[in-house]
């Protein structure tokens, strides 16, 4: 996926939109982009699959939730 900068906004956000279509836009915090970013710079986004951490916080949230209805004892 490819996206563009729209414009940046109050409170650490910016305006992205999908590129190459630009049809609609969407909010990402600031913390996404590097310093020297700019309105009309595209940026190349990749998402991976951490199934380690997925399986991690499976197992903490169900001890957590255990812990919570008594289950587990």
């Amino acid at each position: 996926m490819r996206l563009q900068i729209d414009r940046f906004e109050d409170g650490g956000w910016v305006v992205v939109l999908p590129y190459p279509d630009g049809r609609k836009s969407f909010d990402v915090t600031r913390d996404f982009f590097p310093g020297e970013a700019s309105v009309g710079d595209v940026f190349d986004v990749r998402v991976e699959h951490d199934g380690e951490e997925t399986a991690r916080l499976v197992e903490e949230n169900r001890r957590l939730l255990d812990g919570l209805t008594g289950g587990g004892r």
